[in-house]
């Protein structure tokens, strides 16, 4: 079975835009049951300036039912990225969302401030060299410090200044899939990425999901879907030879500093030469934009692909 690779953001968000199969997919990653879920409008791109790409995230409000029967609002943020990426573009993201807050009305008609615990996610297309597994949940452990035996706490003032995490490596699928969480995976599996890399050809459906996978073929026979699919993958290959390209010059300059008598001359030739590498990615974006505004791509969905502004991609002709 072909399917749209769900690692690609334009799938990604496919996917999760449907509620139902949304709820579905969270309460198979919290490993708990999700009763009502709510997205953001739309999502949220995170600049990435080292490799000038983004992080695509996307906001929920859920209510979980919790293993005692209890229900508990929480926020999860939910952010996936194909490419190693700095740290520091996912702790500015968690940051904004720890100053978020609603306006609620009490039972007596009284307005009030709410914010809500945090739950993170990470879908990540690479391996984390230091976490050797494709799963791991980090949730806090509430000690009491003077006899340090563990406490079951249920304080706002915790749950509020603390958050759970959970990272996921999909390229860490083991070939064993037994957990529900690793079946889910399988949707994921870039073992089986065809010529056509936004494709997936699936050799082995789980029953459970089989729901999601007919949802992602449908899409597979859509040109116009296709075709922002295309968008992407050619963006991130025009990153990638760019992106080696400048390593190699690095590495270059590297070998060649331990015998320059200069090393300020050398930092100067880098830095022209990144210089170049960004103005050459550039003119590819714009090459790009031009051609998808040719077909008919709305200039909304253009600049979301492309990272340029609606201004200037209106300009183009």
């Amino acid at each position: 079975m072909k399917i749209i690779n769900p690692l690609y953001d334009k799938a990604f968000k496919y996917l999760m835009e449907k509620n139902r199969l949304a709820k579905k997919v969270l309460s198979v990653i919290l490993d708990e049951e999700i009763e009502d879920l709510q997205l953001s409008q739309q999502e949220t791109l995170v600049p990435d300036e080292k490799r000038q790409l983004t992080l695509f995230r996307l906001d929920f409000k859920a209510t979980v039912r919790k293993p005692d029967g209890s229900k508990q609002t929480v926020l999860i943020e939910l952010q996936k990225s194909k490419y190693i990426t700095d740290i520091q573009r996912f702790r500015s993201y968690l940051g904004s969302n720890y100053i978020k807050s609603e306006i609620e009305t009490d039972a007596y008609g009284v307005e009030k401030k709410v914010s809500y615990p945090i739950i993170s996610i990470y879908i990540l297309g690479y391996k984390l060299d230091d976490i050797p597994y494709m799963a791991v949940t980090v949730n806090h452990q509430i000690i009491n410090s003077v006899n340090k035996e563990p406490l079951q706490l249920d304080s706002d003032f915790i749950n509020q200044l603390n958050h759970r995490t959970h990272i996921l490596q999909v390229r860490r699928l083991p070939e064993n899939r037994k957990s529900k969480l690793e079946q889910f995976l399988t949707l994921f599996n870039q073992a089986w990425i065809t010529d056509q890399r936004y494709i997936l050809d699936l050799q082995d459906v789980p029953e459970e999901f089989e729901e999601i996978a007919r949802y992602l073929q449908t899409p597979v026979m859509d040109d116009k879907f296709r075709i922002q699919l295309e968008a992407e993958e050619e963006i991130d290959l025009i990153f990638d030879q760019q992106e080696n390209k400048y390593i190699h010059k690095i590495r270059e300059a590297e070998a060649k500093a331990e015998h320059a008598e200069s090393i300020a001359e050398q930092a100067k030739a880098i830095a022209e030469q990144e210089r170049k590498e960004k103005e050459s990615i550039r003119q590819s974006l714009v090459e790009s934009a031009k051609v998808l505004k040719a077909q008919g791509i709305p200039v909304s969905v253009i600049a979301s692909i492309t990272k340029l502004s609606e201004d200037e991609i209106s300009k183009l002709t």
